[in-house]
Formats: C-alpha cells, sequence, structure tokens
C-alpha cells in the first residue's frame, strides 16, 4: 500500500543534501544516510503517491509478461493513499536510507540535491553477473515528491540480457490522516 511513496522516499533520502551543482563521485549507503540529515522532513498527514510507466523495454520478455507488467503499474496509476504518521515524519528521510545501508551490494555513482532538486544514480550488482543501475531526477519537499525514476537492469540470466524501465512517481499530502477511534477519544 505505502510501497510507492516508501521506494520514492528511500531513494530521495540517500541524495544527501549537497551544495554543489555538479554530481559528486561515488558514495556509500552510510555516507548517504549521514548525509540525508539535512534534508526536510516529511510532514505526517495523509498522502496519495500515483506511478506512471514512461517507457518500458524487455525484448527477451513475451509481449504478455511485458503487458501484465505494464497493468499492474496502470492499476497505481489513479493513486493510493496512505498515512505517514508522526513517529514516521519525524525519522526523516535518514532512517529509510539506513535500511538499504545494510546492502553493500549497492552504492551511489553520483548524487546531488539543492534547493530540493535532485539528481542521483545508484547501482547495485547481485547475483551471476545482474546489475541494476537506478537513475532518479525531481523534486521533494516536506509534502511530497515528483520523481522521474528510471532502471536500467543487465545480465545474462534475464531474458534478453536485460530490461529498461521509466516511471513517473509522484506523491503528495492531501490532509491529515483519518482519526482512529482510539485517537479520537482522547482528544
Amino acid at each position: 500500500m505505502r510501497a510507492p511513496y516508501l521506494v520514492v522516499l528511500a531513494l530521495l533520502a540517500a541524495t544527501g543534501c549537497k551544495k554543489e551543482t555538479a554530481p559528486s563521485g561515488p558514495k556509500s549507503m552510510a555516507e548517504a544516510a549521514a548525509e540525508s540529515a539535512g534534508l526536510p522532513r516529511p510532514l505526517p498527514g495523509l498522502y496519495r503517491s500515483a506511478i506512471e510507466l514512461v517507457s518500458m523495454e524487455a525484448p527477451g520478455l513475451p509481449p504478455q509478461m511485458v503487458e501484465q507488467m505494464k497493468r499492474s503499474v496502470a492499476a497505481r496509476s489513479s493513486g493510493q493513499e496512505f498515512c505517514l504518521t508522526a513517529d514516521e515524519a519525524a525519522k526523516g528521510y535518514e532512517e529509510r536510507v539506513k535500511k538499504l545501508a545494510g546492502r553493500p551490494e549497492c552504492s551511489f555513482d553520483h548524487y546531488n540535491a539543492a534547493a530540493g532538486t535532485l539528481d542521483a544514480q545508484l547501482t547495485c550488482k547481485g547475483e551471476q553477473g545482474m546489475k541494476s543501475v537506478m537513475t532518479m531526477k525531481g523534486t521533494m519537499t516536506p509534502q511530497g515528491s515528483d520523481v522521474t525514476m528510471a532502471m536500467d537492469q543487465t545480465g545474462s540470466k534475464l531474458p534478453g540480457g536485460g530490461m529498461k524501465m521509466t516511471m513517473h512517481v509522484k506523491s503528495e499530502r492531501i490532509g491529515e490522516c483519518p482519526a482512529t477511534p482510539a485517537s479520537s477519544a482522547a482528544g
């Protein structure tokens, strides 16, 4: 339910808050987590997250599998709502990237975040020569994010040797979280 937004948060968190305008060199997940503490914290509240599939190339997959993947993304295009609690918001982006820090097979090739504008590239290497490169470009504020993410997966075990996909992910705060029975009784 929260997956699209949390993925964006985790990836955005790792971009850090740098003042330079050119992409910086490689960074570990731990370095990115430390630098992400300077990012604006998201506001608690009710959010809507929507995903648009911009493009997809999967030359080795059967057409029916490609269509199934497209339908899966399209099902999320109308938006999914979720509540970001005050505790989750207080942890900010730093906490989310710390969860990624346990993945030593991933590192940032570059990242840049200035005045809420993001430009990052993350590379993860897997078993049997698998490699995933994800680029992220967009903006983020305490009220949400608007990011275009491109993923390029290669490896001999993938049909056709690889797959490329570009998605536009937008999350925005749309109000307060609905009151739960316990919280409405308290005040």
